[in-house]
């Protein structure tokens, strides 16, 4: 016959024949609780039919106890039902399935803020100055172009006319022409308010300063030359054209500062933020529609397991969710199957 400890729920399965007498007292190995057993006087397959059956574990046998009494039997339903819910409630310790996404969410979040912060580290200067350069080039060989006849004739007003022209143009600094000794002939800062205020006072004072042509001077023999350097304050891209036929040379000066914020405007434009919200948004709802989708089924899956494993066996598990859920709850199912029938034999046999 099979007896349940009222305190502890543990199972024992005791030979009723053994029994002296109309009673046994025995202490409960588990709890140490005296647990009275009254011998059965009569058996019948209709009472075993009616009674509670258990199925113990690893290797305990699977009785009927058809005479015990019914609040006993009860008492430890209800102990073995709250031994299973503090195991599941151990099992539900454990970190949600919507934790382990978001946190894959945050790392590819990470990772590719930090792919585009090498990116843009990596090519946007060198991007940058090659764009400085070109402009540069650019505007130089038109200088060039233009002060060269003026030159050959002397018409040194002229010259001056098309320097001061060139160093108007959005983000110049200033245009100078040097002749062949390396006397600056013609030379204009497009404003002066934008350097130091030393810087400039020394211009008004002495004229175009000879440290550009010193810092950019060009070879003999060569044609173009680049420099960057800072000079009142500005940091500042230099390029000097070689002019062949009169001799000399034409330097323009950039505004770095200038190709740098126009290349951030665009960079941080509201396009640009909203293009990276849409993507944050789009993350975001990927995230909880994949959450959903996977954590919703389990955890309704999981209250059905739950509610079979405390006897309502006739619950039908149906399977939702992705493949692996459906295959687990497919799984829940024919074990559920395999119970009953196992209980339907039980009770078939006794």
């Amino acid at each position: 016959m099979l007896v349940i400890c009222e305190e502890c729920a543990k199972k024992y399965n005791i030979d009723e024949n053994r029994i002296k007498g109309d009673r046994a007292r025995f202490s409960c190995l588990e709890c140490g609780h005296i647990i009275v057993v009254e011998k059965p006087r009569s058996h019948s397959s209709g009472d075993a039919a009616g009674e509670e059956l258990a199925m113990t574990m690893a290797g305990q046998d699977i009785a009927d106890d058809p005479s015990a009494d019914d609040s006993r039997a009860a008492a430890g339903g209800r102990k073995d039902a709250g031994r299973q819910g503090a195991r599941s409630g151990k099992r539900g310790r454990g970190v949600p399935i919507g934790l382990y996404l978001l946190v894959a969410l945050t790392i590819g979040f990470l990772t590719i803020t930090g792919v585009m912060a090498y990116l843009y580290l990596r090519y946007i200067p060198e991007l940058m100055n090659h764009q400085v350069d070109l402009r540069t080039t650019d505007i130089a060989i038109s200088f060039g172009g233009s002060v060269k006849q003026p030159l050959l004739v002397r018409n040194y007003l002229l010259v001056n006319k098309e320097a001061e022209r060139i160093s108007r143009l959005p983000g110049v600094a200033y245009a100078a022409v040097v002749n062949k000794r390396g006397i600056v002939v013609a030379g204009f800062f497009s404003d002066l308010s934008r350097f130091s205020p030393d810087f400039a006072r020394e211009v008004k004072e002495k004229g175009f300063p000879q440290v550009i042509v010193r810092q950019n001077h060009l070879a003999a023999g060569s044609r173009e030359k680049d420099h960057v350097f800072t000079l009142g304050g500005q940091k500042l891209h230099d390029k000097a054209i070689a002019l062949p036929d009169v001799g000399g040379e034409v330097h323009v000066g950039i505004y770095i500062s200038d190709v740098d914020r126009s290349i951030r405007k665009v960079l941080l434009s509201p396009t640009t933020f909203s293009l990276l919200g849409l993507v944050l948004f789009s993350g975001i709802l990927t995230f909880f529609l994949i959450a959903r989708s996977i954590s919703r089924p389990l955890q309704e899956l999981t209250e059905v397991v739950n509610r079979i494993s405390l006897g309502e066996l006739d619950l039908t598990v149906e399977p939702r969710g992705p493949r692996e859920v459906r295959e687990l709850a497919s799984a829940f199912e024919r074990m559920q199957y395999s119970i009953k029938a196992a209980l339907e034999r039980m009770r078939r046999s006794s």
